[in-house]
């Protein structure tokens, strides 16, 4: 997990790796077998971490995963599905901010790299 720039949610936030990211993914179709089974690798009592959350019941595994993860608590299940790494493009050599896809050729952010695209 690392801290980056996310075009959509305008802010830096904290993006899983395809690892962190599955393990969200299969708590979102799996539910709380998922939560459990990564609490008890981790150590961690799940009646810390398996509270009553104010949203939707089916995102609800999806959500504490998250919060497992990287210690935040997220409440747009969205955004966590986005925050995937591997989603973004390179880390743009000007601003610093990721590129919107892992192949894009420029930086909409700041416009680096839009001088090497043709013109229609």
């Amino acid at each position: 997990m690392e801290e980056k720039y996310c075009w959509r949610c305008d802010m830096k936030v904290k993006m899983l790796n395809d690892e962190e990211f599955n393990l969200c993914r299969e708590a979102f179709i799996h539910g709380k077998k998922v939560v459990d089974e990564e609490l008890l690798r981790r150590n961690i009592p799940s009646y810390i971490w398996l509270e009553k959350i104010e949203t939707f019941e089916k995102f609800r595994y999806l959500i504490e995963m998250y919060r497992l993860i990287t210690g935040e608590y997220e409440s747009n299940p969205n955004a966590i599905l986005h925050h995937q790494r591997s989603q973004f493009g390179k880390e743009c050599p000007n601003c610093e901010k990721l590129f919107r896809t892992p192949i894009a050729k420029y930086c909409p952010s700041c416009g680096y790299g839009a001088e090497n695209l043709t013109k229609v």
